[in-house]
């Protein structure tokens, strides 16, 4: 009788585990396609999980679940120094969170709004779900008491994809380049029939000093500066 009682037991923690589990699957699943889902009323390309983020974004969940701290820098590092740690070699990661702490039925409906429409509504998440420069996501949902859930999202672009531009002045002047990437403003001279190569993470817009146009590119390109300003090839 204690065998079988034992077993009814062990079956039925078994059963809710499962249950448990498919429930947060079914929510990491709905955050990125809710994610590309609004991505793309915005004209923006998906983005595609990756293994290292979603490595990274679990690590972090768990931590938070189980110690009950939260916040950006809760485990005392940055999104990007935990994602070099799973291996991921980025050019750009950011991050979002969110906690919900639940007094009546769970249930993955509740979850998925909370946590992608809390996202949507804020401006700096928001701003993270939309940022051009991403090409991959990695997502986990975790919890030590079936209580209060934690979910992580990181968005990234590897450094395989990074920017690559080379740019030649063909002209017999020398030329003042301005080059303009997210947050961060340039100013680099060009002496005549030079080339110059430089990494971006971010779209980039350059300028020639005195020049009207202005290119802005978000692929790998080579340009050439003449006359009339900078011309892509």
């Amino acid at each position: 009788m204690r065998f079988v009682l034992l077993l009814m037991c062990t079956t039925g923690v078994s059963h809710w585990l499962h249950a448990e589990t498919s429930m947060v699957d079914q929510v990491e699943a709905a955050i990125v396609k809710q994610t590309n889902t609004f991505r793309e009323k915005h004209e923006l390309p998906p983005v595609e999980e990756d293994s290292a983020l979603t490595k990274t974004a679990s690590k972090f969940a768990k931590f938070m679940a189980e110690s009950g701290t939260y916040g950006h820098h809760a485990d005392g590092k940055s999104p990007a120094q935990r994602a070099k740690e799973s291996g991921y070699e980025y050019c750009v990661v950011r991050e979002n969170i969110a906690y919900r702490t639940n007094t009546g039925e769970i249930t993955a409906e509740g979850l998925i709004d909370v946590f992608v429409q809390g996202w949507i509504d804020s401006p700096p998440h928001r701003e993270n779900m939309l940022a051009d420069y991403v090409t991959q996501t990695g997502v986990t949902v975790a919890t030590s008491d079936q209580t209060t859930y934690y979910a992580v999202q990181l968005f990234g672009r590897p450094k395989s994809a990074a920017i690559r531009l080379k740019i030649e002045n063909e002209s017999d002047e020398p030329q003042t380049l301005h080059v303009e990437a997210n947050d961060s403003a340039d100013e680099i001279e060009m002496p005549p029939r030079t080339v110059l190569t430089m990494t971006r993470c971010f779209p980039t817009t350059l300028r020639v000093q005195g020049s009207d146009s202005e290119v802005s590119v978000n692929e790998s390109v080579e340009l050439t500066i003449t006359e009339d300003g900078v011309i892509k090839e």
